[in-house]
């Protein structure tokens, strides 16, 4: 499947590509302005990284989208463009898990505290920073081992059935958590679920997550850089083991973190996956 495109915005013509679902797609042009549409949202062109005269803009698929055929809209400077999208289905790994009842099924006392957390996040997630914090490529915040993979279908207890939302890496003992890349802590607090955790705002709608900590280094509000140690791997909220979890949250849809990071070390010609 083809994830990495360039688009050569003089040309007018169909370009048609692929995509699986629950993954992102990096568009490249030669332009500095134009937007990308597919009829639901409106995605402006962002600076290229590495190259003053070419810019990108990140188009991630849902998790749940529809399979199948669709047109996007690009529209440039003095050009515009019919993007064929293609859809199609991932073969995801499938997970059967044993975990705390509890964070199957949670106490009615429980349940206030789970809404408010995931509406703090939902409105975290639906926020844009238009000032891009990162220069550089990101890094992987742990070397580990992966241990589960994004998008693996999960049925917990035998009943409740979700899919995984990010990669786990393994860290049976407590390990220091690196900062993927430069950003702000927008978020740095127990929750239900996800146990002690960090979210950071890199800017432009990119925002990278770390769960299950057993202790956190960083505050709401701090600037932190790339490599900088945010707290230590745990075993806190729903999990079966010690170990991370790190996701992706693009324009507000959940992404594979490794495919979509990968495309954007790309942009600065690392040939290496993230």
């Amino acid at each position: 499947m083809k994830f990495f495109i360039i688009l050569l915005v003089y040309f007018s013509q169909v370009y048609a590509f692929e995509v699986g679902h629950g993954k992102s797609i990096v568009i490249v042009t030669n332009s500095h302005q134009g937007t990308l549409s597919d009829g639901n949202r409106t995605l402006t062109l962002l600076p290229h990284p590495n190259h003053k005269t070419n810019g990108f803009v990140i188009l991630p698929i849902d998790y749940h989208a529809t399979l199948g055929k669709q047109e996007l809209q690009w529209r440039g400077t003095d050009t515009n463009l019919v993007l064929d999208l293609d859809t199609v289905q991932v073969s995801y790994p499938v997970e059967t898990l044993s975990v705390d009842s509890t964070k199957v099924t949670p106490p009615l006392e429980t349940l206030e505290r789970i809404a408010i957390e995931k509406t703090e996040a939902e409105k975290i997630y639906a926020t844009t920073t238009p000032k891009r914090y990162w220069n550089k490529p990101f890094i992987r915040p742990i070397d580990s081992n992966t241990t589960s993979e994004y998008g693996s279908q999960r049925t917990y207890n035998g009943t409740l059935k979700s899919y995984h939302g990010g990669v786990d890496f393994r860290a049976r003992t407590p390990l220091p958590i690196l900062a993927s890349n430069d950003g702000t802590v927008v978020l740095a607090k127990d929750r239900y679920y996800s146990g002690e955790t960090v979210i950071i705002d890199h800017g432009e709608g990119l925002y990278t997550c770390y769960f299950h900590f057993s202790r956190l280094n960083v505050k709401a509000g701090e600037m932190v850089q790339r490599g900088q140690a945010i707290g230590l791997s745990g075993a806190t909220g729903r999990i079966t083991g010690p170990h991370l979890h790190f996701g992706i949250m693009i324009h507000g849809i959940q992404t594979d973190p490794i495919d979509l990071l990968t495309q954007i070390n790309k942009l600065f010609g690392e040939q290496e996956v993230f």
